[in-house]
């Protein structure tokens, strides 16, 4: 029985004389040597029946395996179905690849071998002639996969894929295993410990480019989700804050209201005390007095309408918190809603120089609403601070246009269109795809975090079931629209607004 090392060299030499004859080919083919094309065909199938001999020589164990190389090393499974000349074909890369490959290998044929057919497959390449090189190599710079031999001096590719697996910062590098040795043992070997596939000597180019593209692909699919996690438990995090807000925000409301009923109660106290006739009698004569009583009534009745206000915009606030954290569907007046939404708004508004313009004239059927109303309100205040920071930044001021209409669906359904448009400067085109995205934002040193739209987004989609969508030109401002039906009877309670 031929040993390992034997094998392996045996195999080495062919695998170069198979590699280098179907590259030969491949620049035959193109430059229209047909003649020359032909004799490399004769060659290479030489080369690979001489291979199936040696192969015929190991042991019984290695002849039936018929996963390892023996099938890839027929010369029916070499040729692809797209071409045959001579019943010969050479693997021509359909397209262009990308990404960083190491390849590591003792010899420097196999490792020019190889690294000609991944260039001319569209990677780029570096190499290393051991494994402490490839180690070296690999914290240097960034690797999109390995090609690693298994039969190394000082280090052998075992040893290499051991450390890699065991290192966090590598251990997501897809390895490919190459080696002359196909015993199904070394296979699971490799595997067990972590490598992605396992190629034998010599290697089919067409074989070498799907296993590369395969593992490259799920290296991206893996960093993909990754990164679809890393992004989900933010916005998650994000709305547990705005949770836990909401509940502060609906307490401290609560406690608010208790010493304004206080004061309302003793001004009532005042004006009803001061307006009694007695008391007006007392300063009946003395015009000076009698104009300073009015005074003092006048001032409370101001004073109780200004407290009832705040109660009211307090009781409003603290009804949107509690609607938020319970998320229920109840029955409203669209019109009165979004008007005590913009109520909320009017001090920023001022500060801001926001003209607010809410027009309902076009709302021609029913006009209340049932569905959430705390999503709604929560949705036009992130409008409202969008344009004040975004559409008219630094305070210069604007128009804010609010327009409502309905419409009836084929199948009768009713719904609302409502429309937010400002005339500010404008959403670029290379952003106003971007902006639904979770955590794309122009606005990081404006305190902007990228969650708001991601957020409304899911609000409308999920919670009011509508749609969602936004015109924009660059200096001439932004309208959001949104349609969302008028009763929202399907049982459907969103327990959490993720960003999926």
């Amino acid at each position: 029985m031929i040993d390992a090392q034997t094998r392996h060299d045996l195999f080495t030499q062919l695998n170069h004389i198979i590699g280098y004859t179907e590259m030969l080919a491949e620049d035959a083919e193109r430059s229209g040597q047909e003649k020359l094309f032909t004799d490399l065909g004769i060659i290479n199938r030489a080369a690979q029946e001489m291979a199936k001999r040696f192969e015929s020589l190991f042991s019984d164990a290695l002849k039936q395996d018929t996963s390892a190389a023996t099938d890839i090393l027929t010369p029916e499974r070499n040729q692809t179905p797209a071409k045959k000349l001579n019943d010969f074909q050479t693997a021509i890369p359909h397209q262009a690849r990308t990404g960083r490959i190491l390849v590591v290998d003792d010899i420097e044929n196999n490792r020019e071998l190889l690294s000609r057919h991944l260039q001319r497959q569209g990677y780029r390449v570096v190499l290393a002639d051991n494994g402490i090189n490839a180690l070296a190599r690999l914290s240097e710079e960034p690797y999109d996969a390995v090609l690693l031999d298994v039969m190394m001096p000082e280090m052998d590719g075992y040893e290499v894929l051991k450390r890699l697996k065991a290192d966090n910062t590598f251990r997501q590098i897809p390895v490919i295993m190459i080696s002359a040795n196909s015993d199904m043992d070394n296979v699971i070997k490799c595997i067990e410990m972590g490598a992605e596939d396992y190629l034998p000597k010599p290697f089919n180019p067409t074989l070498l480019k799907a296993r590369i593209g395969a593992a490259l692909e799920k290296k991206r699919l893996r960093e993909q989700e990754i990164s679809f996690i890393s992004q989900a438990m933010q916005a998650e995090a994000s709305l547990e804050r705005q949770r836990a807000l909401t509940q502060a925000v609906a307490g401290v409301a609560h406690e608010i209201n208790t010493p304004l009923g206080i004061v309302k109660t003793a001004l009532s106290i005042i004006k009803n005390r001061l307006s009694l006739p007695k008391i007006q009698a007392l300063f009946k004569g003395d015009f000076e007095s009698e104009e300073l009583l009015q005074d003092i009534i006048e001032s409370s009745d101001l004073t109780i309408k200004n407290v009832d206000t705040a109660h009211r915009l307090i009781e409003n606030f603290k009804k949107i918190a509690v609607d938020q954290l319970i998320e229920r569907k109840e029955k409203v007046n669209l019109p009165t809603l979004l008007k005590d939404a913009i109520d909320l708004f009017k001090i920023s508004a001022r500060q801001a120089k926001l003209e607010i313009r809410l027009d309902v004239s076009g709302i021609q059927h029913e006009q209340e609403w049932f569905g959430f109303p705390g999503y709604l309100t929560q949705i036009m205040m992130n409008f409202l601070q969008n344009i004040e920071r975004y559409a008219y930044p630094g305070g210069i001021g604007g128009k804010v246009e609010i327009n409502v209409t309905d419409k009836v669906e084929p199948d009768n359904a009713e719904q609302f269109i409502l429309s937010v448009r400002d005339y500010g400067v404008g959403i670029s085109t290379e952003n106003i795809s971007k902006i639904f995205e979770p955590f794309f934002t122009t606005g990081r040193g404006k305190g902007g975090t990228g969650l708001g739209l991601a957020i409304v987004n899911n609000m409308v989609t999920v919670a009011m079931q509508g749609t969602l969508s936004v015109e924009s030109e660059v200096g001439s401002g932004t309208c959001f629209t949104i349609c969302f039906p008028k009763n929202l009877n399907i049982e459907h309670k969103p327990k959490n607004l993720s960003l999926s």
